[in-house]
Protein backbone atom coordinates (compact mmCIF):
# COMPACT_ATOMS: atom_id res chain seq x y z
CA UNK A 1 0.00 0.00 0.00
CA UNK A 2 1.49 3.34 -1.09
CA UNK A 3 -1.04 5.67 0.55
CA UNK A 4 -3.94 5.88 2.98
CA UNK A 5 -6.67 8.41 3.66
CA UNK A 6 -7.51 9.07 7.31
CA UNK A 7 -10.05 11.15 9.22
CA UNK A 8 -9.62 12.42 12.79
CA UNK A 9 -10.43 15.40 15.00
CA UNK A 10 -7.16 17.11 14.08
CA UNK A 11 -4.73 16.97 11.18
CA UNK A 12 -1.95 15.72 13.47
CA UNK A 13 -4.11 12.85 14.76
CA UNK A 14 -5.08 11.84 11.23
CA UNK A 15 -1.44 11.93 10.08
CA UNK A 16 -0.35 9.92 13.12
CA UNK A 17 -2.91 7.19 12.37
CA UNK A 18 -1.80 7.07 8.73
CA UNK A 19 1.87 6.76 9.68
CA UNK A 20 1.07 3.85 11.98
CA UNK A 21 -0.85 2.02 9.27
CA UNK A 22 1.88 2.61 6.67
CA UNK A 23 4.60 1.86 9.21
CA UNK A 24 6.56 4.90 8.00
CA UNK A 25 8.12 8.02 9.48
CA UNK A 26 6.99 11.55 8.70
CA UNK A 27 10.04 12.30 6.53
CA UNK A 28 9.23 9.23 4.40
CA UNK A 29 5.79 10.41 3.30
CA UNK A 30 3.95 13.15 1.44
CA UNK A 31 1.04 14.67 3.38
CA UNK A 32 -1.95 16.20 1.60
CA UNK A 33 -4.65 17.90 3.65
CA UNK A 34 -7.92 17.13 1.89
CA UNK A 35 -10.14 18.87 4.43
CA UNK A 36 -9.37 21.02 7.45
CA UNK A 37 -11.28 20.29 10.69
CA UNK A 38 -14.19 22.55 11.57
CA UNK A 39 -15.97 22.93 14.92
CA UNK A 40 -19.22 24.08 13.33
CA UNK A 41 -21.86 26.31 14.88
CA UNK A 42 -21.43 26.46 18.67
CA UNK A 43 -19.06 23.54 18.36
CA UNK A 44 -21.99 21.19 17.77
CA UNK A 45 -23.73 21.65 14.44
CA UNK A 46 -21.92 21.04 11.16
CA UNK A 47 -18.57 20.05 12.70
CA UNK A 48 -16.13 18.26 10.40
CA UNK A 49 -13.14 16.07 11.04
CA UNK A 50 -9.78 16.59 9.37
CA UNK A 51 -9.14 14.43 6.30
CA UNK A 52 -5.61 13.75 5.06
CA UNK A 53 -4.00 11.67 2.36
CA UNK A 54 -0.59 10.31 3.35
CA UNK A 55 1.53 8.78 0.56
CA UNK A 56 4.85 6.99 0.63
CA UNK A 57 7.63 8.97 -1.05
CA UNK A 58 9.21 6.70 -3.63
CA UNK A 59 12.84 6.95 -4.65
CA UNK A 60 13.68 6.60 -8.31
CA UNK A 61 15.17 3.17 -7.70
CA UNK A 62 11.93 2.10 -5.97
CA UNK A 63 9.93 3.21 -8.99
CA UNK A 64 12.14 1.17 -11.31
CA UNK A 65 11.77 -1.86 -9.04
CA UNK A 66 8.00 -1.48 -9.29
CA UNK A 67 8.22 -1.26 -13.10
CA UNK A 68 10.23 -4.46 -13.33
CA UNK A 69 8.11 -6.36 -10.80
CA UNK A 70 4.78 -5.32 -12.34
CA UNK A 71 5.93 -6.15 -15.84
CA UNK A 72 7.29 -9.53 -14.74
CA UNK A 73 3.97 -10.40 -13.05
CA UNK A 74 1.98 -9.50 -16.15
CA UNK A 75 4.17 -11.60 -18.41
CA UNK A 76 4.16 -14.64 -16.12
CA UNK A 77 0.38 -14.77 -16.42
CA UNK A 78 0.37 -15.03 -20.22
CA UNK A 79 3.36 -17.24 -20.91
CA UNK A 80 5.93 -19.65 -19.48
CA UNK A 81 7.83 -18.33 -16.51
CA UNK A 82 11.29 -17.17 -17.49
CA UNK A 83 13.93 -14.84 -16.18
CA UNK A 84 13.51 -11.89 -18.52
CA UNK A 85 15.02 -9.50 -16.03
CA UNK A 86 18.41 -11.00 -15.30
CA UNK A 87 19.98 -7.53 -15.45
CA UNK A 88 17.36 -5.71 -13.37
CA UNK A 89 19.35 -5.84 -10.11
CA UNK A 90 22.34 -4.44 -11.97
CA UNK A 91 20.20 -1.56 -13.30
CA UNK A 92 18.66 -0.80 -9.91
CA UNK A 93 22.05 -0.94 -8.21
CA UNK A 94 23.39 1.49 -10.80
CA UNK A 95 20.43 3.79 -10.17
CA UNK A 96 20.93 3.67 -6.39
CA UNK A 97 24.55 4.63 -6.82
CA UNK A 98 23.57 7.40 -9.22
CA UNK A 99 21.11 8.86 -6.70
CA UNK A 100 24.05 9.35 -4.33
CA UNK A 101 26.37 11.17 -6.74
CA UNK A 102 24.38 14.36 -7.30
CA UNK A 103 26.20 16.30 -4.60
CA UNK A 104 29.67 15.31 -5.81
CA UNK A 105 29.21 15.67 -9.56
CA UNK A 106 31.03 19.02 -9.70
CA UNK A 107 34.03 17.53 -7.88
CA UNK A 108 34.20 14.38 -9.98
CA UNK A 109 34.03 16.37 -13.20
CA UNK A 110 37.57 17.60 -12.58
CA UNK A 111 38.84 14.04 -12.86
CA UNK A 112 36.56 12.65 -15.56
CA UNK A 113 37.47 12.91 -19.22
CA UNK A 114 35.11 15.12 -21.19
CA UNK A 115 32.53 13.17 -23.20
CA UNK A 116 31.30 16.02 -25.37
CA UNK A 117 31.84 13.79 -28.41
CA UNK A 118 28.40 12.98 -29.79
CA UNK A 119 29.06 9.28 -30.19
CA UNK A 120 30.16 8.90 -26.58
CA UNK A 121 27.08 10.74 -25.29
CA UNK A 122 24.85 8.64 -27.55
CA UNK A 123 26.43 5.52 -26.11
CA UNK A 124 25.66 6.54 -22.52
CA UNK A 125 22.04 7.37 -23.39
CA UNK A 126 21.37 4.28 -25.47
CA UNK A 127 23.02 1.83 -23.08
CA UNK A 128 21.02 3.09 -20.10
CA UNK A 129 17.66 3.24 -21.89
CA UNK A 130 18.27 -0.10 -23.61
CA UNK A 131 18.80 -1.76 -20.22
CA UNK A 132 15.40 -0.54 -19.06
CA UNK A 133 13.35 -0.91 -22.24
CA UNK A 134 14.73 -4.26 -23.40
CA UNK A 135 14.20 -5.79 -19.96
CA UNK A 136 10.59 -4.64 -20.22
CA UNK A 137 10.38 -6.53 -23.52
CA UNK A 138 9.25 -3.42 -25.42
CA UNK A 139 9.60 -2.73 -29.13
CA UNK A 140 10.86 0.81 -29.53
CA UNK A 141 13.02 3.26 -31.43
CA UNK A 142 15.14 6.05 -29.95
CA UNK A 143 15.40 9.42 -31.62
CA UNK A 144 18.15 11.65 -30.22
CA UNK A 145 18.42 15.29 -31.24
CA UNK A 146 21.14 17.62 -29.97
CA UNK A 147 21.07 21.40 -30.06
CA UNK A 148 23.45 23.61 -28.13
CA UNK A 149 23.64 22.10 -24.62
CA UNK A 150 20.30 20.29 -24.76
CA UNK A 151 19.53 16.74 -25.82
CA UNK A 152 15.97 15.79 -26.76
CA UNK A 153 15.25 12.05 -26.61
CA UNK A 154 12.05 10.49 -27.94
CA UNK A 155 11.04 6.88 -27.24
CA UNK A 156 8.80 5.78 -30.10
CA UNK A 157 6.62 2.69 -30.23
CA UNK A 158 3.21 1.35 -29.23
CA UNK A 159 1.70 4.07 -27.01
CA UNK A 160 -0.29 1.61 -24.90
CA UNK A 161 2.70 -0.62 -24.19
CA UNK A 162 4.95 2.36 -23.49
CA UNK A 163 2.52 3.58 -20.84
CA UNK A 164 4.55 1.68 -18.25
CA UNK A 165 7.54 3.90 -19.08
CA UNK A 166 5.46 7.07 -18.67
CA UNK A 167 3.73 6.20 -15.40
CA UNK A 168 0.94 8.12 -13.69
CA UNK A 169 1.09 11.75 -14.82
CA UNK A 170 4.57 11.14 -16.18
CA UNK A 171 6.21 10.39 -12.82
CA UNK A 172 8.16 7.38 -14.14
CA UNK A 173 9.26 9.23 -17.26
CA UNK A 174 10.43 12.15 -15.11
CA UNK A 175 12.35 9.78 -12.85
CA UNK A 176 14.13 8.07 -15.75
CA UNK A 177 14.91 11.49 -17.24
CA UNK A 178 16.39 12.59 -13.90
CA UNK A 179 18.66 9.53 -13.67
CA UNK A 180 19.75 9.90 -17.29
CA UNK A 181 20.60 13.55 -16.70
CA UNK A 182 22.80 12.57 -13.75
CA UNK A 183 24.57 9.89 -15.77
CA UNK A 184 25.28 12.17 -18.73
CA UNK A 185 26.37 15.15 -16.64
CA UNK A 186 28.49 13.01 -14.36
CA UNK A 187 30.70 12.41 -17.40
CA UNK A 188 30.54 15.89 -18.91
CA UNK A 189 32.51 19.05 -18.16
CA UNK A 190 29.61 21.28 -19.25
CA UNK A 191 26.04 20.96 -18.04
CA UNK A 192 23.73 19.32 -20.58
CA UNK A 193 19.94 19.55 -20.27
CA UNK A 194 18.18 16.24 -20.92
CA UNK A 195 14.58 16.10 -22.13
CA UNK A 196 13.04 12.61 -22.34
CA UNK A 197 9.68 11.97 -23.98
CA UNK A 198 7.68 8.91 -25.02
CA UNK A 199 5.25 8.85 -27.95
CA UNK A 200 4.50 12.56 -27.67
CA UNK A 201 3.35 12.36 -24.04
CA UNK A 202 4.85 15.72 -23.07
CA UNK A 203 2.84 17.60 -25.71
CA UNK A 204 -0.37 15.78 -24.78
CA UNK A 205 0.25 16.59 -21.12
CA UNK A 206 0.83 20.25 -22.01
CA UNK A 207 -2.47 20.41 -23.92
CA UNK A 208 -4.33 18.71 -21.04
CA UNK A 209 -2.94 21.20 -18.53
CA UNK A 210 -3.85 24.14 -20.75
CA UNK A 211 -7.43 22.89 -21.00
CA UNK A 212 -7.52 22.40 -17.22
CA UNK A 213 -6.16 25.91 -16.64
CA UNK A 214 -8.79 27.55 -18.86
CA UNK A 215 -11.60 25.47 -17.35
CA UNK A 216 -10.57 26.40 -13.80
CA UNK A 217 -10.12 30.07 -14.76
CA UNK A 218 -13.67 30.17 -16.10
CA UNK A 219 -14.89 28.58 -12.86
CA UNK A 220 -13.06 31.21 -10.79
CA UNK A 221 -14.77 33.99 -12.73
CA UNK A 222 -18.20 32.39 -12.46
CA UNK A 223 -18.00 31.60 -8.73
CA UNK A 224 -15.75 34.49 -7.67
CA UNK A 225 -13.74 32.00 -5.60
CA UNK A 226 -10.05 31.12 -5.83
CA UNK A 227 -9.06 27.60 -6.82
CA UNK A 228 -6.00 25.70 -5.64
CA UNK A 229 -4.89 22.99 -8.03
CA UNK A 230 -3.30 19.74 -6.92
CA UNK A 231 0.47 19.75 -6.22
CA UNK A 232 2.51 19.79 -9.43
CA UNK A 233 6.14 19.76 -10.44
CA UNK A 234 7.82 22.96 -11.62
CA UNK A 235 7.32 22.24 -15.32
CA UNK A 236 3.58 21.60 -14.98
CA UNK A 237 3.15 24.73 -12.86
CA UNK A 238 4.94 26.76 -15.50
CA UNK A 239 2.51 25.48 -18.16
CA UNK A 240 -0.47 26.58 -16.03
CA UNK A 241 1.02 30.04 -15.41
CA UNK A 242 1.81 30.55 -19.10
CA UNK A 243 -1.62 29.36 -20.20
CA UNK A 244 -3.34 31.99 -18.03
CA UNK A 245 -0.90 34.89 -18.22
CA UNK A 246 -3.11 36.64 -20.82
CA UNK A 247 -6.43 35.26 -19.56
CA UNK A 248 -8.50 38.32 -18.76
CA UNK A 249 -9.82 38.60 -15.22
CA UNK A 250 -7.61 36.08 -13.42
CA UNK A 251 -4.09 35.92 -12.02
CA UNK A 252 -2.02 32.96 -10.81
CA UNK A 253 0.68 32.32 -8.26
CA UNK A 254 2.30 29.30 -6.63
CA UNK A 255 2.27 28.52 -2.94
CA UNK A 256 3.74 25.89 -0.64
CA UNK A 257 7.01 24.00 -0.80
CA UNK A 258 7.98 21.16 -3.11
CA UNK A 259 6.79 18.48 -3.50
CA UNK A 260 3.50 20.01 -2.31
CA UNK A 261 3.77 23.30 -4.20
CA UNK A 262 0.60 24.11 -6.12
CA UNK A 263 -0.85 26.77 -8.40
CA UNK A 264 -3.55 29.12 -7.11
CA UNK A 265 -5.93 30.72 -9.62
CA UNK A 266 -7.79 33.77 -8.36
CA UNK A 267 -9.86 36.62 -9.67
CA UNK A 268 -7.91 39.73 -10.53
CA UNK A 269 -8.83 42.67 -8.36
CA UNK A 270 -8.89 46.02 -10.13
CA UNK A 271 -8.65 49.12 -7.99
Amino acid sequence: MNYVIKRAKTVDEAVSEALKELNLKKDEVKIEIIEEPSKGFLGLIGSKEATVKVSKIQKTSDILKEIFNNSHTEKSQVGPKRDEFENKEEIIEEVQKTEEVEEVISVENEEVQSLEDNQEIDKIIREFLDKILKNLDLDYELEIEKKDRQIDIEIKGDEQKLGIVIGKRGVTLDSIQYILSLLVNKHSDNYIRISLDSSGYRQRRRETLKELAEKMAAKVLSTNRSIRLEPMNALDRKIIHEALQDYEGVITHSEGKDPFRKVVIQKERKY
